[in-house]
C-alpha cells in the first residue's frame, strides 16, 4: 500500500521506532544517543537534518515513543488525530520536494535541526496520511500473548491481528498444540 506517494518507508519506520520498546518486558533499544543515529541510519535518514544527540534527546524521543503509540491504542479516528496533530503543533514539518531517487517525492521534515524533531515530523506525517487514507481500523496492536508490538495494516482485507509472520505463526502453533492436548483428554 503506497500512501499518497509519502513512502511505505516512513510508515516502517514510524512502527518501528514505537518498537524500539518492548512494553512487555520493558526492554528498550534507546538507551545511548548513539541508538538514535543507529536507528536513522538503519531507516535510511540520510536526510535528517542533525543526528549528534545527546541523552536529553534519548528522554525526548521516549516520550513522543509513547505519545506515538497512543495513537495504534486510539479507539476512535477523532483521538489518534488528536495525538497526531499534537505532535505535528510540537513539531512542525514543513514540505519539500526531494529529487535524490529515480522520481521527485515529498519529504516533510522540520525546519529545526535535530534528529528528535526529525523523527517525530518524519513519524507523524507518516502516520497522518495513513489514517487519513486508510482510517484507524489500518492501526493495530499485536494479538500474540507475548508481543505489543504495533503495526499499520496494509493487506487488502484490513484481516491483520499480528505484527509479523513470527508472531502468526508462534500464536498458530500454539493454538494447534492446545487443540491436540483438549483431544488428547477427551
Amino acid at each position: 500500500m503506497e500512501f499518497s506517494g509519502y513512502s511505505d518507508a516512513t510508515v516502517v519506520m514510524a512502527t518501528d521506532l514505537v518498537n524500539t520498546l518492548d512494553v512487555i518486558d520493558a526492554t528498550d533499544v534507546m538507551v545511548e544517543p548513539s541508538d538514535i543515529s543507529a536507528f536513522i541510519a538503519r531507516h535510511d535518514g540520510d536526510f535528517c537534518v542533525s543526528s549528534d544527540s545527546t541523552l536529553e534527546d534519548v528522554e525526548d524521543l521516549r516520550r513522543l515513543r509513547l505519545r506515538l503509540r497512543s495513537v495504534f491504542e486510539a479507539s476512535a479516528t477523532e483521538e489518534a488525530a488528536g495525538i497526531l496533530n499534537n505532535v505535528l503543533t510540537t513539531m512542525p514539518a514543513t514540505p519539500r520536494i526531494s529529487t535524490h531517487g529515480e522520481t521527485p517525492h515529498i519529504h516533510f521534515e522540520p525546519i529545526t535541526e535535530g534528529a528528535v524533531r526529525w523523527l517525530g515530523a518524519t513519524a507523524a506525517m507518516a502516520l497522518s496520511i495513513a489514517l487519513v487514507e486508510g482510517g484507524i481500523e489500518r492501526f493495530g496492536v499485536c494479538d500474540a500473548t507475548t508481543c505489543a508490538d504495533v503495526y499499520v495494516d496494509t493487506s487488502k482485507n484490513r484481516s491483520r491481528r499480528f505484527c509479523s509472520e513470527t508472531c502468526s505463526t508462534r500464536e498458530s502453533v500454539a493454538a494447534f498444540r492446545e487443540r491436540k492436548k483438549t483431544e488428547s483428554t477427551q
